[in-house]
């Protein structure tokens, strides 16, 4: 489609306006409890590619900088977190090669960048929606969801490998798009690349190649004078190449190592207590209705809405048609009509594929479903069929539809404002704010940081506080954030209460409290603030009476 010059005005203006706010607000963020971890995961892989070449004149740089990070944290082998290479092992060089030491610096660089490649994937998710639906304000309005998701938009500025996940699936679909309009080689490669990238981000990234290849088959399934065996080899062929061209992983023993890589992953989350919905259910015993609960609690109601409303739609239409496959063979019962509905069921079939193999493996999950954002790709692709759909039936009301859906965006915004810079930890307002904190909701440790310099605003004249900490998550990696005059003036004593000046609390446990003690505050400590945002309490702080 082309975009008049009034659209385009409206769309380059907001994605420099959008780009300004990122760029004026990435220093905002929390630092969450894996960014150490794939640090130390992207110097180890570093310093494997440095002597795997024999890159003489980085090799003491580099072994240096390992041992130092190694030293200051326990810290798990990397070998047992293999994924994540394409943030984590470039960022790496970028620390060894300046120089750059544990500082705020450190985690801001990285969080600008997870917010540029994100920005990047919302252009993409842009141009996805404008192809295949050739309208405008369908197109900009299903961006606007996509972005501002509170969680999304939240995580778009600290998580290296959700955010980076859900961005390197929107540039692999939009590549597989082009391959369903235009069978190119240079759709393919792209297509391979990105597809590659994604699956060593992400185990699950391995749908990308296996739905397009089913796609590819489907197609000429009833076209007995071509066939897509050709191009579907070349697809296989180039993204295990790629596969293994930018994952140091597979480099000694690849086919090993991938069949490691696939069978491990279920079980990299050990099995200890969460909270969801008022009771404490271990992590690998969740109920198949997790993933539905809090996709549905943690997205705002609009998205809901028209996802629901565009699922229906396609789900209906794919039923009609399958009904008609089996009759003699014309065009009323083909599965797809057009390129753009094969999209469309593209879309459904990996959507339904995906949640039914996690509920069916019974993967265990931790952190609500930031593992699944990338699902969100789906989820706003269904809504902006939607919107497409309501474009079609009020056609004669159109600034009536679009003046509509704009009011009903405005929560989104209003809760992007009001949480800052906590977007990550949003719920929505089908739970009242009571049954909001049945939920676990900081398991990120997102509030670490702000809690760190209340604490040092409470005690604006102590030269040293030390700090205990009633929760699971590691407290003191968050003085790595700290600028250097505050680092001086904290410690961190762990549970070690009885040397504690004061307690953070931020209801992440991996125990039952009802039953386990263990983060009991002690009653020589009293409550000097709460963090409570949206009804959801964020972070206590306790000091010594």
């Amino acid at each position: 489609m082309k975009i008049n010059f009034e659209s385009k005005l409206i769309l380059y203006a907001f994605f420099g306006l959008y780009f300004l706010v990122g760029l004026l607000t990435y220093g905002d963020y929390g630092v969450n409890i894996e960014e150490h971890t794939q640090r130390y995961s992207g110097l180890y892989w570093l310093n494997y590619v440095v002597n795997f070449f024999e890159i003489e004149s980085l090799k003491e740089n580099v072994l240096n900088y390992l041992n130092k990070t190694a030293s200051d944290y326990s810290l798990p082998d990397p070998r047992h977190f293999t994924y994540g290479p394409i943030f984590d092992l470039p960022a790496a060089f970028v620390d060894v090669v300046f120089n750059i030491e544990k500082t705020n610096l450190y985690f801001q660089y990285r969080h600008f960048l997870v917010f540029l490649i994100f920005y990047l994937s919302s252009i993409f998710f842009f141009k996805i929606l404008i192809e295949r639906f050739n309208n405008f304000f369908v197109s900009f309005f299903g961006t606007l969801l996509y972005i501002f998701s509170p969680r999304i938009y939240g995580d778009s500025f600290h998580n290296n490998k959700d955010i980076i996940f859900l961005s390197f699936v929107v540039f692999s679909i939009f590549f597989a798009f082009k391959i369903f309009k235009k069978l190119k080689i240079k759709n393919i490669l792209l297509f391979s690349l990105f597809a590659a990238i994604a699956t060593s981000t992400r185990v699950i990234g391995l749908f990308l190649p296996i739905s397009l290849i089913i796609f590819l088959y489907l197609e000429k399934l009833n076209d007995k004078s071509k066939s897509n065996i050709k191009y579907i080899m070349i697809i296989l062929i180039t993204y295990f190449l790629f596969l293994f061209i930018h994952w140091p992983y597979l480099w000694e023993n690849p086919f090993l190592h991938f069949i490691e890589y696939i069978i491990k992953s279920k079980d990299w989350i050990f099995s200890h207590y969460i909270l969801f919905n008022g009771e404490y259910l271990l992590t690998t015993s969740l109920p198949d209705s997790f993933i539905f609960t809090w996709i549905g609690i943690s997205s705002p109601i609009l998205n809901l809405i028209l996802f629901f409303h565009g699922f229906f739609y396609i789900s209906k239409r794919l039923f009609l048609r399958f009904i008609l496959v089996n009759k003699e063979k014309n065009y009323n019962s083909d599965f797809w009509r057009s390129i753009g509905e094969m999209k469309d069921n593209y879309i459904f079939f990996n959507l339904v594929s995906i949640i039914s193999i996690l509920i069916f493996l019974n993967v265990s999950l931790v952190s609500g479903w930031r593992h699944l954002y990338f699902l969100n790709i789906f989820l706003i692709y269904f809504a902006s069929f939607s919107i497409k759909i309501l474009s079609t039936i009020f056609k004669k009301y159109k600034i009536r539809l679009v003046l509509t859906l704009l009011i009903l965006f405005i929560p989104n915004i209003y809760k992007l404002i009001i949480l800052h810079p906590f977007q990550s930890l949003y719920l929505n307002e089908i739970l009242n704010n009571e049954n909001k904190n049945n939920f676990l909701i900081d398991r990120e440790g997102l509030t670490r940081l702000d809690s760190v310099y209340k604490i040092l605003a409470l005690e604006a004249d102590k030269k040293k506080i030390n700090i205990a900490n009633a929760s699971f998550i590691p407290y003191y990696r968050i003085k790595d954030a700290l600028f250097e005059k505050d680092k001086k003036r904290v410690n961190f004593v762990g549970t070690d209460y009885v040397k504690a000046d004061y307690i953070y609390d931020n209801f992440v446990y991996e125990v039952d409290p009802k039953y386990n003690k263990k983060y009991k505050i002690p009653s020589n400590f009293k409550r000097v603030y709460q963090l409570e945002l949206n009804g959801i309490k964020m972070y206590k702080i306790y000091k010594r009476k």
